[in-house]
């Protein structure tokens, strides 16, 4: 299994415990629960119903940590950019504080989890930021804190920050926290193997659910699994026979570099209002103090040369942070809802015993935690005041009509992939390069490596038929339709879908 390029956690969080052992075939399998997904959402569920009796099977596609949780900035905080009062004005009072709750329970859970098994992941509190660098943008900000006192925020206003770029004013939420995510996925790993009621199986894609009368099959790769429930962590619903998540979500991709600087570090986590998004902060450690600067945001599949962003990064620092050593680089993608809230408890109303958790909107550390917890509730039956606006059969067209009509637009600029002119001939493709181009008057995706051998695909997206384009700045096949990705063989790096690229075989003899 060939993954994206390593991050900084892949780099300095060490090993992780051996999973369950996965031989040919898992074909057979019974669960009480089936987690789909090995990432903090799947493990922090299956560390919470661990002691309840059930035996919990988790399946992760590729190897865990190199999901989402391997590749965020990891920042857990309820302060999620401006949030507080869109929720209020769209929603009501109510539910704003029903979200603030549920990340507020989420943040507290991850707190009380390190400190009960002694978690050894760099955690550290910190205060959260949310600033304006812009005149017009200070009006937005004064307006998110009056939000934050209606709600009881602990939090207070400032135009003072420690940033070397142009902050006009910010907004803080204190006690907020952040950690080295992999550290502490992998203690969750360590727990949840050492139990007796959990089995977790790596390398193991689910391919489709199928629910009936005696409880849920899962068809996999390796085989079919039985579960009287089943709960869908895998970032991106990857079923699309009910629940339409494809019409419901888009992908969103960002950029991150890690680096050592000569300031001295500041304190706390800071991103500003406004596109160009630049997300800052520091990652402390016993050995080393390292910036976190993300930022390049735009739709999943829809840059030509993703290398610009990597730059626009690079420019940042090297204009803020003078003679900073790059450590590591690399990119992610995130879930988005329309609406901008998650999707998380019954997958659909029509079955009571599968459940998805999805679209945390770039803000996956708390939103996973809250997304267990919620998750956990419902699945034994407990009462709480804070997860009915995360449902996923929520209809909300006036808050979702603007995204939801930007997505058609790139939807339809995929599909139009598959129809479009390409000029050049596959001789035409030089070392290194990945190109569509025509072949015996058939479109073919080709990737040249550095020894002359040719990769071939078919440039159509096994998902929902988009087209797929090249990335080359990380050598992939990407789809702005709903986001997956591919390596340069057409083998799945990321979802939803579940089959790879067709490959192509070509004689230049």
């Amino acid at each position: 299994m060939e993954y994206p390029r390593d991050s900084y956690w892949h780099n300095t969080a060490g090993s992780k415990s051996k999973t369950s052992e996965n031989k040919d075939s898992l074909e057979g399998k019974k669960f009480d629960l089936l987690i789909i997904g090995g990432g903090l959402t799947g493990l922090t569920t299956a560390y919470l119903l661990r002691n309840s009796g059930f035996k919990i099977g988790i399946i992760e596609a590729t190897s865990i940590g190199y999901g989402v949780t391997g590749y965020t900035t990891a920042k857990i905080t309820v302060q999620h950019s401006l949030i507080y009062d869109y929720l209020i004005n769209s929603f009501g009072l109510d539910e704003a504080q029903q979200y603030l709750k549920a990340n507020q329970e989420g943040l507290n859970l991850v707190k009380t989890i390190i400190q009960e098994n002694n978690i050894d992941c760099d955690f550290k509190e910190q205060t959260a930021y949310v600033y304006a660098v812009d005149e017009s943008e200070v009006k937005e900000i004064k307006t998110e804190f009056e939000a934050y006192k209606k709600l009881g925020i602990d939090s207070y206003y400032t135009e003072n920050t420690p940033l070397p770029n142009n902050a006009l004013a910010a907004v803080g939420v204190k006690n907020q926290g952040q950690f080295n995510p992999l550290k502490y996925l992998y203690k969750l790993l360590d727990i949840i193997t050492k139990s007796d009621s959990c089995e977790v199986y790596e390398n193991v894609r689910a391919l489709n659910i199928e629910p009936h009368s005696e409880g849920i099959t899962v068809a996999t790769e390796k085989g079919k699994i039985y579960a009287d429930k089943v709960v869908v962590a895998s970032h991106y619903p990857f079923d699309d026979s009910f629940g339409l998540y494809f019409l419901r979500l888009y992908q969103d991709k960002s950029y991150i570099i890690a680096a050592k600087t000569h300031e001295e570090p500041f304190e706390g986590m800071y991103i500003n209002v406004n596109d160009p998004i630049y997300s800052m902060r520091y990652q402390f450690s016993d050995k080393e103090n390292v910036l976190l600067l993300s930022g390049g945001n735009h739709r999943a599949g829809e840059k030509d040369n993703e290398e610009e962003s990597y730059k626009e990064l690079e420019d940042f620092l090297n204009k803020n942070f003078k003679n900073a050593e790059i450590v590591s680089k690399w990119s992610t993608q995130d879930c988005m809802t329309y609406d901008k809230i998650p999707y998380i408890g019954h997958y659909s109303n029509s079955f009571e015993n599968l459940y998805v958790a999805t679209g945390f909107k770039k803000w996956g550390m708390s939103h996973s935690a809250a997304a267990a917890l919620i998750l956990r509730n419902k699945i034994l039956k407990i009462d709480d005041d804070y997860s009915e606006i995360f449902n996923p059969s929520r209809f909300t067209p006036l808050q979702s009509s603007k995204e939801f009509l930007s997505s058609v637009k790139s939807i339809a600029a995929g599909f139009m992939k598959r129809v479009a002119i390409v000029p050049d001939e596959i001789l035409e493709v030089k070392e290194g390069e990945g190109k569509i181009v025509n072949y015996n008057g058939k479109k073919v995706g080709v990737y040249k490596d550095d020894k002359g051998d040719y990769f071939c695909i078919n440039p159509v997206c096994s998902h929902l038929k988009c087209g797929v384009s090249f990335n080359e700045a990380e050598k992939t096949w990407d789809c702005q339709c709903h986001g997956s990705r591919y390596d340069i063989k057409g083998n799945i790096l990321e979802g939803p879908t579940v089959k790879p690229l067709d490959k192509v075989t070509i004689n230049l003899k």
